[in-house]
């Protein structure tokens, strides 16, 4: 799992019948600090999540675990918004 930071939405105009009705968001990764790391990933979101939100994401087989997800040709889903971070 990974925190990240939506910074925005990636529009297909062409993409597999299995992401039709899916939102794709950019997501900027960040560190164990919260700072950017400047790796971004293109996420699949699975709870509506939105600009500027703070998320955490899984990758590989795990993205595939949602209903929305486990037909779906991703490597990268949004599964949660965080509320609060506590250090």
């Amino acid at each position: 799992m990974n925190l990240g930071r939506v910074i925005g939405c990636l529009w297909a105009s062409a993409k597999h019948q299995s992401l039709a009705g899916g939102k794709l968001l950019i997501v900027s990764v960040l560190d164990k600090n919260g700072n950017t790391t400047g790796s971004y990933e293109v996420a699949y979101d699975t709870v509506d999540a939105g600009k500027d939100d703070l998320v955490i994401t899984v990758r590989g087989s795990s993205s595939k675990m949602t209903s929305q997800t486990e037909s779906a040709t991703i490597d990268c889903a949004i599964v949660g918004v965080v509320d609060h971070v506590e250090r």
